[in-house]
């Protein structure tokens, strides 16, 4: 059976480390970055028709990859339920197991973590009050494994999900 691996946290928990990680670790897994995408249409202001552009994007390109049988990691955030009930509906629809992780540090963590992370092709400043809006009240999956990366190293964590997914 195909696979689909969320992973899901706030900004700064994370998911993109971990998400490289898992695709090193896994082989010939595709993986769907939605921050890619809007940085790809707007690198210089944040805004809502932005970030419904990109996961719509990420949407047909999760179905067209499940279409050709690939299994696929996903990067979405937490507390974005439209984000993990439509990945949630194409897995049914194309008969994937579906596995979701929540990467979920405290606030702190998260907030000291953006001040000192510098990303390229960013050009607007992801504010402190933009991290506690993301890092408040994440959407809850039942059984979801919840991962501390305050305090667990990125192959720690990878190892953790290759042995359940495995």
């Amino acid at each position: 059976m195909k696979k689909l691996i969320l992973i899901r946290g706030p900004i700064c928990s994370g998911k993109s480390t971990t998400v490289l990680a898992l695709q090193k670790a896994l082989g010939k897994y595709s993986v769907i970055d939605q921050d890619s995408l809007k940085r790809a249409i707007d690198n210089k202001n944040p805004s809502e028709w932005r970030d419904k552009i990109a996961f719509d994007t990420t949407l047909f390109l999760a179905n067209s990859l499940m279409k050709q049988g690939r299994d696929i990691i996903a990067d979405i955030h937490s507390n974005i339920r439209r984000q993990y009930s439509e990945y949630s509906k194409l897995a049914l629809k194309h008969d994937y197991k579906l596995f979701s992780f929540l990467l979920y540090p405290p606030l702190n963590t998260c907030l000291v973590r953006n001040r000192k992370r510098k990303i390229p092709d960013v050009r607007y400043k992801i504010t402190d009050e933009t991290i506690k809006k993301y890092w408040k009240n994440p959407y809850r999956v039942k059984n979801e494994i919840i991962f501390d990366t305050s305090i667990l190293k990125t192959k720690t964590v990878v190892a953790k999900i290759l042995k359940i997914i495995l």
